[in-house]
């Protein structure tokens, strides 16, 4: 396997620092970008988002999100999925699950979904004027 680049302490302090998922990431960003001869720019071009972003996932100090992973993958021409360590994207595994109390009133649910920080903050205001603990 290729590594990537070296990462100095003032990348660290400028991007928030490195985790393992992180790396992982990087080396096969890296890894693929050398098997299609693209350089950072070509990437960048090629996705149609920033060299500084794209330097960064390379660097091992960003993550992409929702659009961006998209974009990078198609760019790349590979799946979402095959760029993550997680299974946070994986088809087979269903977006939310939900349990409904034997009385039909209340639900149980679980979801585990990337969506925009508006959306999300509208979900939780909601989930909190709503929650009970309580299974009644």
């Amino acid at each position: 396997m290729v590594n990537g680049p070296e990462i100095t302490d003032t990348s660290l302090k400028r991007g928030g620092g490195r985790s393992a998922e992180k790396e992982a990431f990087a080396r096969r960003v890296y890894k693929l970008m050398l098997d299609k001869n693209l350089t950072q720019s070509d990437l960048a071009r090629k996705a149609g988002l920033e060299r500084n972003r794209i330097s960064s996932y390379v660097r091992g100090v960003a993550l992409p999100t929702g659009l961006y992973l998209k974009k990078l993958a198609d760019a790349l021409g590979v799946n979402p999925t095959d760029l993550l360590l997680d299974d946070r994207l994986a088809p087979e595994k269903p977006a939310y699950s939900m349990t409904v109390s034997a009385d039909g009133k209340k639900m149980h649910l679980v979801a585990e979904v990337w969506l925009p920080t508006a959306v999300g903050a509208q979900i939780i205001s909601l989930l909190t004027e709503h929650a009970t603990t309580d299974g009644d």
